[in-house]
């Protein structure tokens, strides 16, 4: 009860008892929201009448990117996606510097990587599928990366052809050359494959610094078609996916991946939140999650670059530099 010069004494209500449907309810909570909220709050009133009306979202890095109707859209309005993740690339990425996104889908790793390479430097984004591309393409455009180069073909461990399978849901990041594990339905579309080698040796062999790798369970037929790559002088730091369930449906565990890399003289590291590095066992049965691999003749250039590694190169691993396992058929991505 609130008094007032005449003795009346007035009550004032609280949120929880205003009507909800009301429009006092409606404006109270929307200025209730942080301007970011409400920013979209009010975009998504206008897609009720314009539906086909992308959001536009400013990134963290400073990229536009153009929102509509996926699950990463929906994370990097209400939650952010992968920060962890995109907090190291931001530091470990140098002005001049090559890398490979493989797996680009919509570009948000290929938009950083732009912005953070800077005109010196060059970024190659692999997506296969065409409906990705066409988003791929439009967020270059809006923000003028010219220093993107997008390539239409899948990676794998042999040149050819396959089927490529789309999730036409909201999980399109879960497209795959292997029956995807989601509910929403799938098309199939046929896609070029080609091994990275055979790219780079096109390409005169440039000097690749970092590679971001996430092709849905393709990742060891992938390093199984950059064994040149692998071996090579300047051997370039690998962020990649290695889950499982993604894995599954390719006929092999995830560890795989890990022990490949291993035995190729790299050592691995977990993400803290704050996207600093931990070191992580190569002899885990299961792994489920992003993980950063480090070639160990990179060591003393990483520490440079303030990367903090947990001990030495001889302390992290044992493991041999070149010892590539041979490719078995169930490896085999082409047609």
């Amino acid at each position: 009860m609130s008094p007032v010069s005449d003795g009346v004494s007035v009550r004032i209500a609280d949120a929880s008892e205003v009507d909800p449907h009301s429009l006092a309810a409606r404006v109270w909570l929307f200025w209730g929201k942080s301007p970011r909220l409400r920013y979209v709050a009010l975009a998504n009133r206008v897609r009720r009448v314009v539906r086909s009306m992308p959001v536009p979202l400013r990134l963290p890095f400073g990229a536009w990117w153009l929102a509509e109707n996926s699950a990463l859209d929906r994370s990097l309005i209400y939650e952010g996606f992968e920060t962890a993740e995109t907090a190291f690339v931001g530091r470990f990425l140098r002005p001049g510097m090559t890398v490979l996104d493989v797996g680009a889908h919509h570009g948000l790793y290929t938009l950083l990587a732009s912005k953070r390479v800077g005109r010196g430097g060059c970024v190659i984004a692999f997506e296969p599928s065409p409906r990705e591309r066409r988003r791929l393409a439009r967020h270059l455009r809006i923000n003028r990366c010219r220093n993107v180069e997008v390539r239409s073909c899948a990676l794998g461990d042999r040149a050819g052809e396959t089927d490529l399978y789309l999730v036409e849901g909201e999980h399109d990041w879960c497209n795959s050359l292997r029956t995807p594990n989601v509910e929403e339905r799938t098309c199939k579309v046929r896609v070029e494959v080609r091994r990275v080698d055979d790219v780079l040796e096109g390409m005169n062999w440039p000097c690749v610094d970092f590679i971001k790798l996430d092709v849905e369970g393709a990742e060891l037929s992938f390093l199984h078609g950059a064994r040149r790559m692998l071996c090579g002088i300047a051997r370039p730091a690998i962020l990649v996916e290695v889950q499982d369930v993604r894995t599954e449906p390719w006929g092999y565990a995830a560890r795989e991946i890990v022990r490949f890399l291993a035995d190729a003289g790299y050592s691995w590291f977990a993400l803290a939140d704050d996207g600093s590095l931990e070191s992580l066992s190569s002899e885990l049965s299961s792994y489920d999650g992003n993980f950063v691999a480090l070639p160990h003749e990179r060591f003393d250039e990483f520490g440079e670059m303030g990367i903090k590694l947990a001990g030495t190169p001889g302390e992290i691993s044992q493991q041999r530099h070149g010892v590539l396992r041979p490719c078995r058929e169930h490896e085999f991505v082409g047609g």
